[in-house]
C-alpha cells in the first residue's frame, strides 16, 4: 500500500464557544492541514496521485478558511471550531471529493495542527 501526505499552512482566527478558559476569547493560529491518501497501485509513471492534484483538492478548503474568522464559516457557525471538529468536517468533504475523482484511492486521515505541538487527527479506521 502506498501513502502520500501533503501539508498546507493557513492563518485564521477562532474562538471556542462555552469554553471555560482563554480559548473562549478570539485568537488566531497558523494552522497546518495535513492530508494523507493511500492506494494499492501507482501509474506507469510511478505516481499514486499527483501532488499538484492533492494541493488543488485542499486549496478550496484553505481558501474558505485562510485569514478568516472561522466561527462565521459553515459549519463552524454552529459547530465549535476545535481542531477535532475541523479535522472531522474536512475529512468528510475530502472523502467525497476524492471518491468522485479517483475511486481507487482512500483518504487515510486529515490532521489539523493549531500549534507546532498540538494537533487533532480524524480517520475512519
Amino acid at each position: 500500500m502506498y501513502q502520500l501526505t501533503r501539508s498546507v499552512m493557513f492563518d485564521a482566527a477562532h474562538q471556542l464557544r462555552d469554553y471555560p478558559g482563554k480559548c473562549a476569547n478570539v485568537h488566531g493560529h497558523t494552522y497546518k492541514m495535513v492530508v494523507c491518501i493511500e492506494g494499492e497501485k501507482v501509474s506507469e509513471l510511478g505516481i499514486l496521485y499527483d501532488f499538484f492534484d492533492l494541493k488543488r483538492l485542499m486549496q478550496e478548503e484553505i481558501d474558505r478558511l485562510d485569514h478568516h474568522f472561522i466561527n462565521e464559516i459553515v459549519p463552524y457557525n454552529e459547530v465549535n471550531p476545535t481542531a477535532e471538529n475541523m479535522a472531522y468536517q474536512i475529512y468528510q468533504t475530502f472523502q467525497h471529493q476524492l471518491a468522485a475523482q479517483n475511486p481507487q484511492l482512500n483518504l487515510v486521515y486529515v490532521e489539523i495542527w493549531e500549534t507546532p505541538n498540538c494537533s487533532a487527527r480524524y480517520s475512519q479506521n
